[in-house]
């Protein structure tokens, strides 16, 4: 029997614009992902970026990313 393959989503969010534009948030973030995946033999087959506050519970992506949220 053949193993299925991991299919990952993956969501990065950081709270401010600075963080955005700065890109050390979110690759530090992809960074891991890629990692998590790697190491499960898993395949990221979605990612989704957010550039939102935690506090706000209206986070766009994060719904695509699971819509069920």
């Amino acid at each position: 029997m053949e193993a299925k393959e991991l299919k990952l989503v993956a969501y990065m969010r950081v709270s401010t614009q600075k963080q955005g534009r700065s890109g050390l948030g979110l690759e530090a973030q992809k960074a891991d992902i890629e990692r998590f995946a790697g190491a499960r033999s898993g395949r990221i087959v979605a990612e989704f970026t957010e550039v939102e506050s935690g506090k706000n519970s209206d986070r766009g992506e994060l719904l695509k990313a699971h819509p069920s949220c």
